[in-house]
């Protein structure tokens, strides 16, 4: 069974894990933006990072929860 810790930790490496690929995303936007192109990732993208990474506010929730 694992500890609140564990799951807690897990969840803030998964937001770290969010945040490194959203500044990698911001970054190549600003790129392109700066080298007169259109950007490759629209809002969309941004909005479901969480998703991707398990951290919506529902799913965070239910990890937390007792099994």
């Amino acid at each position: 069974m694992e500890t609140a810790e564990k799951r807690i930790a897990y969840i803030y490496s998964q937001a770290a894990a969010m945040l490194a690929e959203l500044a990698g995303m911001q970054v190549e936007n600003s790129t392109r933006e700066r080298d007169g192109q259109t950007w490759v990732y629209g809002a969309q993208a941004f909005f479901d990072l969480p998703v991707r990474f398990g951290i919506t506010h529902n799913q965070v929730i239910d990890y937390l929860r007792d099994p």
